[in-house]
């Protein structure tokens, strides 16, 4: 692992500077790090995905422990100096570009990389974390529903560091403030556990606030209990378009395309009163909506 005056002096040698537009605080506490590899639990037949390696010393002791380390850095210039450094390593696949195409998918280039299976462990960005976790989460489940289905990866397990505030939305429950669509995909697909708190002090630059390491694993179980993920993020999306309303005029939206009356006998057969707000409404209650509303024919 690289110490702090390594990883300064890799990026000064290139000419380079940490880019507040992507995101780049590099971690440097050794024992964190080790921490999260630690909970990753990686094994030596598994194919890693590496999101934002920056100057690799994550990468190094990821290639040491995976099958494959499929790194995807968006700063072509830190692109070039991981290349360098480790692109001799037939372990590797690094590709420079952004791992999202768009904010509800993956890049192929990405997935056909990785092939149908892998596990995430990264020191994510932060401007991309919730959208990437949701994308795993919802891919996972196609990929287990469809297993014949081209272009899907399974991941097992998702750890990495994001920022506080982001783990306390995965890990929210109803009631709370971070209650809300990740929340309630993490609840339904996955088994969250929250690792240690990161100080800004273990990153370079500090960021103004506290991070934290998270583990997700996809509950296989998963996919026996829900119908149609897409019914279940569409009543979520309408549900939580207007938080502070009544859950029963969700399918009232607008493009809704929800008969009315379909709408309260799914609240009723889920167990929910109209008069509830989408944030009072737990997991397993929007599993049930989702899926009395996928058995029913179209408004």
């Amino acid at each position: 692992m690289q110490t702090l005056n390594e990883i300064r002096q890799l990026l000064s040698d290139a000419g380079l500077e940490p880019r507040k537009r992507f995101g780049q605080n590099f971690l440097y506490d050794q024992n964190l790090l080790a921490k999260l590899l630690e909970l990753a639990e990686i094994d030596a037949g598994q194919t890693v995905l590496e999101v934002g390696p920056g100057t690799g010393s994550l990468t190094e002791e990821l290639l040491a422990r995976a099958k494959r380390v499929v790194a995807v850095e968006i700063d072509r210039d830190l692109g070039r100096l991981l290349g360098d450094r480790l692109g001799g390593d037939e372990k590797l696949t690094l590709l420079c570009g952004d791992v999202l195409a768009g904010k509800h998918a993956m890049c192929p280039e990405v997935l056909d990389a990785l092939g149908t299976s892998a596990v995430l462990v990264a020191n994510l960005p932060y401007n991309i974390a919730t959208p990437l976790v949701a994308i795993c989460l919802e891919g996972t489940y196609r990929a287990q529903a469809n297993p014949a289905q081209a272009g899907l990866c399974r991941f097992d397990r998702l750890t990495f560091t994001v920022q506080h505030e982001v783990a306390d939305r995965l890990a929210a429950r109803p009631g709370s403030k971070d209650y809300g669509l990740v929340s309630i995909l993490v609840a339904l697909l996955g088994r969250v556990q929250l690792g240690p708190a990161i100080p800004p002090s273990a990153f370079w630059p500090r960021p103004g606030v506290v991070s934290r390491i998270v583990r997700l694993d996809f509950d296989t179980e998963a996919v026996g209990k829900l119908r149609d993920i897409d019914m279940l993020e569409k009543v979520i999306r309408l549900a939580f378009a207007q938080r502070r309303k009544q859950i029963h005029s969700a399918a009232r939206r607008k493009g809704a395309g929800i008969d009315l009356a379909v709408f309260d006998d799914a609240l009723a057969a889920a167990g929910i009163e109209r008069s509830v707000r989408p944030e009072q409404v737990s997991p397993e209650q929007y599993l049930l909506l989702a899926n009395f509303l996928a058995e029913s024919p179209p408004a």
